[in-house]
């Protein structure tokens, strides 16, 4: 070894020429014509070269900045390198050249092809880390991103791009905060806006009083410019809307395609670019919810409007939003530059969801009239699955069972056993249609039993009917509450097979009962419920055994799976499709 400064002195290019190096390995290389056999590709950092008739090899170690020089009279010699140096040889005589690595203790792992010098891991330039163990991505992750292999970003709940740069899904549920579900996004109040019972029963909605221009502003900016996008939410106007009323505002300017308003005019649903606008055909009613749905598809510049899941209205659009740098309102359209806010709107609105992609109409029409669906899978038997996740509880003895009619299922095997769902909003709204859906095998009929029971209070009582159940001989009836009480009869319903039942209810057709996909009664009717949310309780009546008429209101033996409920009437091929594909 000699010092550098020697090295230096020594160091000539002069009547030299490239033939080859050597990095990380021991590699024989025999020089003639100017080519050395099995060179590596990575960049060289040393040389070699013939002075006065010497053979000379300066070699320089990169992880210590020290070089190390060779000096030979022989037209062959030997090299002893680090694991972690480089050669480049230049010469003008052939040679022949014998490698051979130095051992180097290590006591570090590296990962990732990164190389160990010194008991430090030198990475390569997509890694990092003690053990380049840590990935990078040249763009950082952003909006709480994780960078999970190179140039891969993991993007949060929420977000979604190549570097989590776009919003995906935003939840705003107004369970008394005004930022989203994921505290993304941050609402801040104008005038103090409240809160009320929700669409869902067990949370809130936010309530605006437009007379003294309550509202909401939304920070930081989300970016709705030149992509697809779905909104979606319920309102509840607590007076019938006249003129403008404004729900979701996002304005720059008053300019075509650089505001958005999805708003009434009058009492009629508008979806607006500013002058670049579609228009519902339905009224909405005061003190009733309903069920909104904005979509823009950028692909096809067009724009569509639901009700209640239905499709109202769609229009091709001038052009795609353009809107900069604006922070969104709920409630309320800003004026003036921002400086005052208009058009404020008088009523609740819950369960905002944004979604940056076209929804198609089955998912619409779930999102608005699926109230819940419980698939009782033995990781989350409790689990709602549909889109409001109401989950539901347990009593008794319930237990799983391993062999549902899809997956696990539930059994009520003693009495006292039950399922209950509470605060269930629309079931409780007098008149609005509903369908519920399940399947259920009856272990021992025992005198008939209740297999749903609907109430106003979780124990059974207040304002109670028996809504689904079995007769003593093992009839299948349904009931609903007109002013007075109505029953109808289905078959009789075999011990220990699965058996699917769906009890529909509309002003159109009254009450409606299919088993196994086939019609089998109904009767015109209307629906006095308890006008305020219900509890529905499968398996038991627990302290409701006196409410009603007909089959005995004592506990089911037996199992159910697959339990939907929806808040519109069911056709009758949706009927057959949720027996054949249960």
């Amino acid at each position: 070894m000699f010092w550098i400064i020697f090295i230096f002195s020594l160091f000539s290019t002069i009547d030299s020429i490239r033939i080859g190096k050597i990095e990380d390995r021991i590699m024989i290389g025999i020089i003639s014509n100017n080519f050395l056999f099995n060179i590596s590709k990575i960049e060289c950092i040393c040389q070699m070269m013939k002075l006065n008739g010497t053979i000379i090899a300066l070699n320089y170690f990169q992880i210590n900045n020290t070089c190390q020089l060779f000096i030979s009279n022989n037209n062959s010699f030997l090299i002893q390198y680090n694991s972690n140096s480089s050669f480049i040889f230049i010469n003008q005589s052939s040679i022949s050249i014998t490698v051979s690595q130095t051992n180097v203790i290590c006591n570090v792992t590296c990962q990732n092809n990164g190389t160990c010098s010194s008991n430090v891991c030198i990475c390569t330039s997509q890694w990092t880390g003690t053990q380049c163990e840590i990935p990078i991505c040249s763009t950082p992750c952003a909006n709480s991103g994780i960078c999970t292999s190179p140039n891969v970003c993991t993007c949060y709940y929420g977000w979604q791009g190549s570097y989590c740069q776009t919003v995906k899904t935003v939840l705003w549920s107004f369970d008394n905060t005004l930022d989203d579900a994921t505290s993304q996004f941050h609402g801040i109040s104008s005038n103090s806006p409240t809160y009320t019972t929700g669409i869902n029963g067990y949370g809130s909605a936010l309530v605006l009083n437009g007379n003294i221009n309550q509202c909401v502003i939304v920070y930081p900016y989300l970016n709705m410019s030149y992509i697809s996008f779905t909104w979606q939410f319920w309102i509840y106007p607590t007076v019938t809307p006249t003129g403008d009323s404004m729900f979701i505002g996002q304005c720059s300017q008053p300019t075509s395609d650089q505001c958005l308003l999805f708003m009434t005019r009058n009492d009629i649903m508008l979806f607006a670019f500013w002058g670049d606008d579609i228009v519902g055909s339905k009224n909405i009613s005061a003190n009733k919810w309903a069920h909104m749905t904005f979509v823009y598809d950028y692909s096809l510049n067009k724009k569509f409007i639901y009700l209640n899941g239905i499709l109202e209205a769609s229009s091709n659009s001038i052009g795609p939003l353009q809107v900069n740098s604006t922070n969104m309102t709920f409630g309320c359209s800003t004026i003036n530059g921002g400086s005052s806010y208009a058009s404020a709107f008088i009523g609740y609105i819950d369960q905002m969801l944004f979604n940056s992609r076209v929804k198609n109409t089955s998912e619409i029409l779930d999102d608005a009239t699926l109230v819940f669906y419980y698939r009782f899978l033995s990781t989350s038997p409790l689990f709602d699955s549909g889109p409001n996740y109401i989950n539901g509880s347990f009593g008794g003895n319930t237990t799983l069972v391993t062999s549902g009619i899809v997956n696990q299922g539930i059994n009520f095997p003693v009495n006292r056993s039950y399922f209950q769902i509470t605060k269930l909003v629309l079931l409780g709204t007098p008149n609005w249609p509903f369908s519920l859906s399940l399947w259920f095998k009856t272990n021992s009929l025992k005198g008939g039993g209740t297999i749903a029971h609907l109430s106003s209070d979780t124990s059974g009582t207040g304002w109670c009917i028996r809504f689904i159940g079995l007769s003593a001989n093992g009839t299948i009836q349904v009931q609903i509450y007109g002013g007075t009480n109505t029953v109808i009869n289905g078959p009789v319903m075999p011990v220990g097979v699965w058996t699917h039942v769906v009890y529909t209810f509309s002003t159109t057709n009254g009450i409606r009962l299919f088993v196994n996909g086939t019609f089998a009664n109904s009767f015109m009717t209307s629906y006095s419920a308890s006008n305020s949310p219900v509890t529905l309780t499968f398996g038991n009546p627990l302290l409701g055994t006196s409410c009603g008429s007909s089959f005995p209101n004592q506990q089911f033996y037996g199992s159910i799976d697959e339990v939907r409920l929806y808040s519109r009437e069911l056709t009758t091929n949706e009927v057959l499709q949720l027996y054949i594909n249960p």
